[in-house]
């Protein structure tokens, strides 16, 4: 028996091995194409690193209002690794590394072998689609996922938590919420929660004149500068923390700039539930855009892989019924490690539901990831209970099972590299008609009418080192939007 366990041990490390080898190939090698990327992500991530600056390149004025207002982290890594690089593609390695690094800490602080890890966060649909690109909702929910696992481990634990442990849940927090500004409410609740049970553990376990009070309240202010940077800075210099965002207070609309569509949707907990389940839902993509737009699907919904949904949940259910049985039976086990997971899902549930945006996952993927992750810690930690119902081997065959599903239903174009290089994909968007017309010295405006609005950026000067001068370009939505900027319009 232990034979077979080790067979099959060495087949899943292959398997998850190569597994992260396509996804890192297909990080590195190609272009990322996506509306967004070309939009503003890498336009911001190159300008905080002065790849290209503000003044070669600009875009319209929603894009600037996102500059101004919504967190950069992810942004500063992109330009980072592109400038010490100097391959565009090393962006796309931000989320990349950061779902391996998710990984690393899962195998080193839960004890999850990293094998199996890799094969059953990959099989998430959005998690797949998203690991090889510019996106910046992996990073951040693979920070929200680690708050939620730490989160989980402060309650789970009834000792007052270490360093580490708080360095790790800072790191997660900080990381989540100045990175996408729909993780800054979760990151606030939680913040306090977490922050709550951590000062009852501390006061029930240092007496008074143990308690650090002149180190602890400003190291805990410091902590809180640093996480809600964003949200601080933008009601300094806006009054709204989540500028350029419309939010209302106490009937007070505060300064904004964008209003989302999505505060006028319907039913939020129904459409989430549509979306986990994949009711009605687009195929798998990065953005589960409804190419098809007939109005039975639930547009930019889907992407957890609704079978996989049902099983995980169920799973968790069933490792929380086991463990309660198996201590009021046999009073073998006195925990309630399971309970306190299915607790912390149920929880993220009421909060994810009811969240704008609820259905459009990609938002929300911290939520399948601690799922996933709850389960492969249980198992691994109560497998002495575990493995008198199922077999440990049986658990990873059906995760490796759920994994080759989707690797049939996904497109192949997102588990594997297409080399699509840089001088390939300008070659393919940019026109040489707009490309001759630019002029040194003025600024060269293109609207969306003459090249798609996510291309524009592909013509600053920066990516075309063969035109042996200075220009500036700027995108914009329509003629007026120009000014009286020069308008390149193609003959």
């Amino acid at each position: 028996m232990q034979k077979k366990d080790g067979v099959l041990e060495i087949i899943l490390s292959l398997i998850a091995l190569t597994i992260a080898m396509s996804i890192f190939l297909k990080a590195i090698l190609d272009m990322d194409t996506n509306y967004d990327v070309g939009w503003y992500h890498l336009p911001f991530a190159a300008r905080i690193w002065n790849i290209i600056p503000a003044e070669s390149f600009t875009s319209g004025a929603k894009v600037e209002y996102r500059y101004d207002g919504f967190p950069l982290l992810a942004h500063f890594f992109q330009g980072l690794l592109w400038k010490l690089t100097g391959r565009v593609q090393a962006a796309n390695l931000v989320g990349y590394l950061s779902l391996i690094i998710y990984i690393l800490f899962l195998r080193s602080y839960l004890k999850i072998p990293w094998y199996i890890s890799i094969i059953a966060i990959f099989t998430i649909p959005a998690v797949l689609t998203h690991a090889p690109s510019s996106f910046v909702d992996l990073p951040g929910n693979v920070g929200a996922s680690v708050l939620m696992m730490m989160t989980y481990c402060f309650f789970r634990q009834s000792r007052l938590p270490g360093k580490p442990e708080l360095l790790i849940a800072f790191l997660g927090a900080a990381t989540a919420a100045n990175i996408k500004p729909q993780l800054q409410p979760l990151v606030f609740i939680l913040f306090w929660v977490v922050g709550i049970r951590i000062v009852w553990l501390y006061w029930q376990h240092t007496s008074p004149s143990q308690r650090q009070l002149w180190l602890i309240v400003p190291l805990s202010a410091i902590a809180t500068a640093v996480i809600f940077a964003t949200p601080i800075k933008n009601v300094a210099l806006y009054g709204n923390p989540f500028y350029p965002i419309k939010i209302e207070v106490a009937g007070i609309v505060l300064n904004h700039e964008m209003t989302p569509q999505t505060y006028s949707e319907g039913n939020r907990p129904r459409k989430w539930l549509r979306s986990i389940l994949e009711i009605n839902t687009p195929e798998w993509s990065i953005d589960q855009s409804n190419r098809t737009y007939e109005k039975k699907y639930l547009d930019r919904a889907g992407g957890f892989f609704g079978a996989y949904v049902i099983f995980n949940f169920l799973l968790l259910i069933f490792l929380t019924i086991t463990e309660k049985y198996e201590h009021k039976v046999f009073e073998s086990h006195n925990s309630s490690h399971a309970a306190i997971a299915l607790v912390t899902i149920l929880l993220a549930s009421l909060y994810t539901a009811n969240f704008p945006q609820s259905h459009e996952l990609r938002y929300l993927m911290f939520w399948m990831i601690t799922l996933v992750s709850l389960n492969l810690h249980l198992i691994f930690s109560l497998q002495n209970l575990v493995l008198k119902w199922i077999k440990l081997r049986n658990f990873k065959l059906i995760y490796l099972l759920f994994f080759i599903v989707v690797c049939i239903r996904i497109e192949h174009f997102y588990l594997k590299p297409d080399f699509r290089s840089l001088e390939v994909y300008l070659h393919k968007i940019v026109n040489l008609e707009i490309l001759g017309q630019i002029t040194p010295n003025e600024t060269n405006c293109i609207t969306k009418k003459s090249a798609a609005i996510q291309h524009i950026f592909y013509y600053s000067s920066y990516f075309h080192p063969e035109i042996n001068y200075d220009y500036s370009i700027k995108a914009a939505a329509d003629i007026e939007a120009c000014g009286t900027d020069r308008i390149i319009v193609p003959k």
